[in-house]
């Protein structure tokens, strides 16, 4: 299936490294400054937000090597569309 292929593409040490330092950094930066992301006081939008706890959520997940059993989950919580969530965050929040 191409959800396992890809997944087992992204299954190597220093990208899930990467990930999870990804979810890390996003993850303190709401820790450190949560007006960042609030609706009425960031850039972000109230759809973008939850985006990016989805995908920080998803990047955890993979990150501390958790791997979902059933199909269903491992699509829904799949590490490269989180990874590229995240990365465009970071954009956002350092641009």
């Amino acid at each position: 299936m191409l959800v396992d292929k890809c997944y087992q593409l992204l299954d190597k040490g220093p990208i899930r490294i990467l990930i999870l330092i990804l979810a890390l950094v996003i993850a303190g930066s709401v820790m450190w400054d949560p007006t960042q992301f609030a609706a009425k006081t960031s850039s972000f939008q109230i759809w973008q937000g939850l985006l990016l706890i989805w995908a920080t959520c998803s990047a955890m997940i993979f990150g501390v090597g958790f791997r979902p059993k059933k199909c269903i989950w491992r699509t829904v919580f799949h590490p490269l569309p989180a990874a590229i969530i995240l990365i465009w965050g970071l954009t956002k929040l350092l641009g």
